[in-house]
């Protein structure tokens, strides 16, 4: 784990795996949506900052499976902020389990105002919210 990720325990249910006994890379990607509302609305909400518990829209999605997932450990998700935009930010993502990475991903989300429903401007909050889990692009 780098210094600046965030990192949420999410457990990894019987009912999760398919036929083969992993878990379907449908199920990785709810997980991760689990792990960054842990992020980004909860412990967001907990440390004062409401407004980023508003509506987000994930526009952009990419998951590199690496090893599968079982339902016999909890799985570690790493999250941290790859770049922020005016109104988007890139978050990406890290998947552990056993001490195993089994995926990394990487999603591009939109801030957007809760009554037009359109892009809104990131407040100063959000952005240094978001700076504390900062990791540059390699």
């Amino acid at each position: 784990m780098h210094a600046t990720e965030y990192e949420v325990r999410v457990p990894v249910r019987w009912s999760d795996q398919d036929v083969n006994g992993h878990v379907n890379n449908a199920t990785i990607v709810t997980l991760i949506e689990e792990s960054r509302i842990q992020w980004l609305n909860r412990d967001a909400e907990a440390q004062g900052l409401l407004l980023f518990i508003g509506p987000k829209v994930v526009v952009s999605l990419n998951v590199d499976y690496t090893n599968p997932v079982t339902s016999k450990a909890d799985l570690s998700v790493f999250i941290s902020t790859e770049r922020i935009g005016t109104t988007s930010f890139t978050l990406c993502y890290r998947g552990e389990q056993g001490g195993l990475e089994v995926f990394r991903a990487r999603t591009v989300l939109v801030a957007l105002d809760p009554k037009t429903q359109k892009p809104r401007p990131i407040s100063a909050e959000e952005v240094a919210y978001l700076e504390l889990r900062h990791i540059p692009a390699d």
